[in-house]
């Protein structure tokens, strides 16, 4: 048996569990043979002896070679070595990112291993595997009071309330999640709450204002369901509408202000400070407020969509009497749903911010590439020159 010195305690006790760092941002690992890499990855949860779990990890070790080569190393000098491409066993990465001293080749090694790792979480997903029906049931809340009439967009039900635009994100693909992965701290795909997200485009402040107060008014959205620590304000002075509100005359309607006290009011309620921005990728010049929703989702247990199957394959070869003998319908019925809250993103804007998220500093495209940029930073730590060797 191999002597094992209890101290000094490895940085995976003292970076990770006690001091809450990242697993990815250790600089390597403690595996010193074959066999201890295959342990681990049994226990990571992978047993290299099935060939169907074996054919898993290799895809995955091959899609972070691509993902490295067509995303992190874009624009760089650098490419993965050869002799870590194509490899018939990804085993040897976790004997390669433990030698000591650590060589160029346990550096990449580790950069792959940190992909990997990142891939796996997405693969894992459970609410990717359900996400069209997710979409479905999420945007329906939101689809029944939305109308479009010549080109222009309402919010209808007991009122009505203008709209500029209405925007959908119906997934994040695999690169996107990869690259938002990849600089959190968690670096867990459930920690992500935009794989859904609708935004919605006011004229001004007050249209904003307007359109949060008719979904919360319809139910839409249930302030009961808001996750408080993903709120972000970034438009409104909760002071200046206070005092306004406390100001209103009796039975105020919107209509009475004019376009100029109108405009002189959003302009009243902007937010001077810019707010507490949490998001360290996003652009001082973003504008908006952003909050995550949940929604409780429904689906059918595993088990009704088998009687279903079943049901039909019956009725197809003509014996659908049977299917009624072995009370397949009532079965079905008594199935227990498949129930969980899922986490959506909601936004809304105003026009002006809205179309300078287009282009400049606020835009998707600068926010993506601070996004990368971060990433390469993260995954090749101790490759790129600027980081410490």
């Amino acid at each position: 048996m191999r002597h094992h010195a209890l101290f000094p305690m490895p940085p995976e006790v003292t970076q990770v569990i006690l001091g809450g760092g990242s697993p990815i941002d250790l600089e390597g690992l403690r595996i010193q043979s074959h066999d201890e890499a295959w342990n681990f990855a049994l226990n990571y949860g992978y047993d290299m002896g099935i060939p169907a779990q074996r054919a898993h990890v290799l895809r995955v070790y091959e899609d972070a070679i691509d993902f490295l080569e067509g995303v992190v190393l874009d624009g760089t000098d650098l490419h993965v070595p050869n002799e870590l491409r194509g490899l018939e066993d990804p085993l040897d990465l976790l004997v390669w990112a433990s030698e000591r001293p650590r060589t160029l080749d346990g550096r990449w090694s580790c950069a792959i291993l940190r992909v990997m790792h990142t891939l796996f979480h997405v693969d894992h997903n459970v609410n990717l595997r359900y996400l069209p029906e997710i979409q479905r049931q999420v945007f329906s809340r939101y689809d029944q009071f939305l109308v479009c009439e010549d080109g222009r967009w309402l919010l209808r039900g007991a009122y009505e309330v203008p709209l500029v635009a209405v925007e959908r994100k119906e997934n994040k693909d695999r690169v996107s999640m990869l690259l938002k992965m990849l600089h959190k701290p968690e670096n867990v795909a459930e920690t992500i709450y935009d794989q859904i997200g609708i935004r919605f485009v006011a004229e001004d402040r007050l249209g904003v204002l307007m359109a949060i107060r008719f979904l919360l008014d319809h139910h839409v959205l249930m302030p009961t369901h808001i996750k408080p620590s993903r709120s972000r304000n970034l438009m409104i002075d909760l002071t200046a509408l206070a005092a306004w509100t406390e100001a209103l005359p009796p039975l105020f309607q919107i209509q009475d202000l004019s376009p100029e006290e109108r405009q002189a009011l959003s302009a009243t309620l902007a937010l001077k400070s810019g707010g507490i921005e949490q998001n360290p990728f996003s652009s001082k010049d973003y504008s908006a407020i952003q909050f995550t929703a949940r929604t409780l989702i429904r689906l059918p247990g595993p088990g009704a969509s088998a009687l279903v199957a079943l049901q039909d394959h019956l009725r197809a070869l003509g014996h659908g009497d049977l299917a009624g003998l072995a009370r397949i319908p009532e079965l079905i019925q008594e199935q227990e749903e498949f129930t969980f809250f899922f986490a959506h993103e909601v936004q809304v804007m105003e026009q002006s911010g809205f179309q300078s998220s287009r282009s400049g500093p606020a835009s998707h495209s600068e926010y993506k590439q601070r996004q990368r940029d971060a990433a390469r930073r993260r995954v090749l730590q101790g490759i790129l020159q600027e980081e410490p060797c």
